[in-house]
């Protein structure tokens, strides 16, 4: 160690400015007789000078290899690297050809404030030689390789492509120059040996450092690299793409610069899709696209995101520009196939057959969510469409892996985006009801422990629509796409149209009813009718539907003026209704003009044909909208009901219920416009009932109380309905919850003898449903409840003057 030591000393002393004797004096005449070659006396003392130090670092280097256990401290590690800078600012760069390298003072701050060295063409052949062995020599020392490696493997690689490829001159008598026979002999000899030091470098140094430096030493401008140094390095590059994993090695040379926290480069991306997009070597343009098809599938299999990210944008770039590829095609396919459920359905034939194993299905998402959701090529939606249905069956059933569910729901939302109306309207339809293959072989996902596997059935189970609503509705409001949003809602409009049609069609039929048979079997169309019923319920809610109706109300006429119009309003009630309620949000909404009468005034005489049917809901509605079409007052805009109706559909909790108490006063005060939108609002009521949160549920109570006067029976049938099947809701787990609901109850049971009372005289009309739902609570298991239903039961027998009936034996029971 003490030997490593003194030669470290040795090296300072080389290395210091005031023992530099032979260096400095070189400057002194560097810079006294600028522009000029150096003479051959500052020549040989600048030798002197380089040699001293590969004499000293040569020295180190037989002592490591000695003993490799020897530790450089980080001082001497620093002294070092100053000694190869030296050496490549002196040795290398002052005699490379121009155009090649890259000048070390735009490295260096140090380097730049050195003057530049000019030699004649003998020394700088001499210098460049002796530099470039040094560093030969000095790679295979592992410390010396990394100092090499790290700062100076550019410099390296431009003095060995400098001494192996530059073009010499045949034997002859030039301008200020003689080139004997004997030189040139010794040139080529020397090339030779150049060569060879290049061919070892390139193969065994790390590839994607080399390629990185190829690639720089390309990129040179001002001035651009000589014509034979392009000529090397796409040649080398070619060989390294072509070779094993050479792909890779190109990839990692551009994306292993920065890590997943700092995302995505995607000009480097794009920049690697360009150079394997263009046939690269001597083979076929076959061959070519073979060797890089099948790193690409090497590629695709490495868990990684950058690397997947970048292997899909070469892939759809490959694709772009060999759509006729026999190689591309099959990749592509590989990639946008994978979910193909047709393609699948022909492809396997055993019952059973586990198609994909979890493994696979995560590995084949992962791939697709790279090309969906992470790269920003424009990749074709028609090589997608084919997975969706699938995927959608996938999404079902994943319920214990998040991160495959996030990945789906955001390939299935990106993809809906990206199609037209009639093809979501088509996958719409699949998603819902399926694809109709009852009773015949089939694919279907099933979720285990180890995750979702695909499975091969001879007979396909019937498609849960339940499921598949819950799970669609789940996409819905995970969008966030306005565009996405309204072709839903529309999409869904139309199906609940043609559902309607063929209900009609089909036309009723009688069903008779046993004793073994208590329930009534719906055929399909009437479980599809039902499903886009419940679905529309659901988004019709959504605050982005309810403020595209706002600003654009008459985007679901055709809907409202077919159903109306043209259908069997007893037999079709339920999309009667919805139709109703959708006319009376754009009647509110729309401006009355010329254009207004004209499209709604035939309407008027149904409408006022259906106020006399027996449906108490859609003859309010009627009456509604009747009102509204024949009223000529313009619209109020941005007036209290529609704030209040706004804040109810926020998200945050304290608006929503500040919208609820709103409204209930406005009601209170018989504002006319939230009394025009009465069942509405009663609808509106109702759905926040379905709120777990106690305070917004009591406010939604009050809420339909203050309707009382308007929407009589409605209110009253809900308000007896949620006093008796509050406590059925869920389980109760602890006492504190039992309590809880036996006190909302009670609450509910307060407000029932309220309304009563409002209703005075009246309440006489509705005293069936009144005393029966009280008898019933008087039955109760919580004995509060009983105390409280026998108090209710003798305030409304009190408004109605004790005229309770018969009934009154049931109460002498209790």
């Amino acid at each position: 160690m003490s030997k490593v030591n003194s030669i470290f000393e040795r090296i300072e002393s080389i290395t210091n400015a005031e023992s530099q004797c032979e260096f400095v004096s070189v400057l002194k005449s560097v810079i006294m007789n600028e522009n000029q070659c150096l003479s051959q006396e500052n020549f040989l003392l600048l030798k002197s000078f380089l040699q001293k130090m590969f004499d000293s670092i040569d020295e180190l280097a037989a002592e490591i290899k000695k003993v490799d256990t020897i530790l450089i401290s980080v001082k001497n590690q620093k002294l070092l690297r100053t000694c190869f800078q030296l050496i490549t600012s002196i040795g290398i760069s002052s005699s490379l050809i121009t155009g090649l390298g890259i000048s070390l003072s735009k490295r260096s701050i140090t380097a730049s404030k050195l003057p530049r060295f000019l030699l004649a063409g003998e020394q700088k052949y001499e210098i460049l030689m002796n530099c470039t062995d040094f560093f030969t020599r000095s790679y295979s020392v592992p410390v010396l390789k990394n100092i090499i490696i790290t700062l100076h493997l550019s410099d390296y690689l431009a003095s060995l492509i400098q001494l192996a490829f530059a073009p010499l001159k045949k034997p002859g008598t030039y301008d200020n120059f003689v080139m004997t026979e004997e030189k040139y002999n010794k040139l080529c000899a020397d090339r030779q040996k150049y060569v060879k030091m290049y061919n070892h470098l390139t193969t065994n140094c790390f590839q994607p450092i080399l390629m990185k430096e190829l690639l720089v030493l390309q990129s040179c401008t001002d001035p651009a690299p000589p014509v034979f140094v392009k000529r090397v390095i796409v040649k080398e590059m070619s060989q390294r793409l072509l070779a094993s994993g050479g792909l890779l090695s190109l990839i990692r040379c551009f994306i292993e610069s920065y890590d997943i926290d700092t995302g995505f480069e995607w000009r480097k991306i794009d920049m690697i899709c360009r150079i394997i997009a263009a046939k690269h070597g001597t083979c076929t343009e076959s061959d070519y696209l073979i060797n890089i098809c099948s790193q690409l599938k090497q590629i695709l299999c490495l868990n990684n995101i950058h690397y997947l990210a970048t292997a899909v944008a070469c892939v759809l770039s490959l694709n772009e520009k060999y759509p006729k590829s026999e190689p591309v095609e099959s990749l592509v396919k590989e990639i946008f196939q994978a979910f193909d459920y047709d393609c699948l359905l022909t492809s396997y034939n055993l019952p059973g057959t586990i198609i994909y194993s979890p493994q696979e299905v995560e590995y084949k998402i992962n791939i697709l969510h790279a090309c969906v959701c992470t790269t920003r090529l424009n990749w074709p939606i028609s090589l997608l469409i084919p997975n969706l249905y699938l995927m959608f069956l996938i999404g079902v059933k994943c319920t214990k892996n998040e991160d495959l569910k996030i990945k789906i729901k955001d390939i299935l939302l990106k993809s809906l985006e990206k199609i037209d109306r009639e093809k979501l309207c088509e996958k719409v339809k699949f998603f819902l009801f399926g694809k109709g293959f009852y009773k015949s072989p089939g694919i279907i996902a099933e979720e285990y422990e180890a995750g979702v596997v695909i499975k091969y059935l001879a007979l396909t189970e019937i498609h849960s629509k339940d499921e598949a609503l819950l799970y669609f509705l789940h996409l819905f409001k995970a969008t966030t796409d306005e565009e996405l949003i309204l072709n839903i809602f529309k999409v869904s409009l139309n199906v609940l149209t043609e559902l309607s049609v063929k209900r009609q069609m089909k036309g009723n039929k009688d069903i008779l009813l046993t004793e073994d048979d208590p329930e009534v079997i719906l055929d399909d169309i009437d479980q599809q009718y039902a499903v886009v019923l419940k679905l529309l319920s659901e988004i019709s809610t959504s605050s982005k539907i309810i403020s595209s109706l706002k600003k654009n109300p008459l985007m679901v006429m055709d809907f409202v003026q077919h159903v109306i119009l043209n259908e069997n309003v007893e037999s079709n009630s339920d999309c009667v209704t919805v139709a109703l309620i959708l006319l009376n949000i754009t009647l509110s909404n729309c401006n009355k003009s010329t254009d207004f009468q004209r499209r709604f005034s035939n309407l008027v005489p149904i409408l006022r044909k259906m106020c006399e049917s027996d449906s108490n809901m859609d003859s309010i509605l009627c009456q509604e909208a009747i009102s509204l079409i024949t009223s000529g007052n313009p619209k109020k805009r941005d007036s209290p009901c529609e704030r209040a109706i706004t804040d109810i559909f926020d998200e945050l909790l304290p608006v929503k219920a500040h919208g609820i108490i709103e409204l209930t006063k406005l009601i209170d005060n018989k504002d006319a416009e939230t009394i025009s939108k009465k069942h509405y609002i009663f609808c509106i009521f109702q759905e926040q009932l379905r709120d777990s949160d106690s305070y917004l549920y009591l406010a939604a109570i009050n809420g339909l109380a203050a309707l009382c006067t308007l929407c009589t029976e409605d209110v009253l049938h809900m308000l007896c309905k949620e006093f008796l099947q509050i406590s059925n809701q869920g389980a109760l787990e602890t006492k504190d919850s039992q309590d809880k609901i036996a006190e909302l109850r009670m609450k509910i049971g307060d407000i029932i003898v309220k309304v009563t009372k409002r209703l005075g005289e009246m309440a006489a009309v509705h005293k069936t449903i009144l005393l029966n739902t009280m008898l019933c609570a008087c039955r109760d298991e919580d004995p509060l409840i009983r105390t409280s239903a026998l108090s209710n039961l003798a305030e409304i027998s009190l408004v109605l003057h004790y005229k309770i009936g018969s009934i009154i034996y049931e109460v002498g029971i209790l």
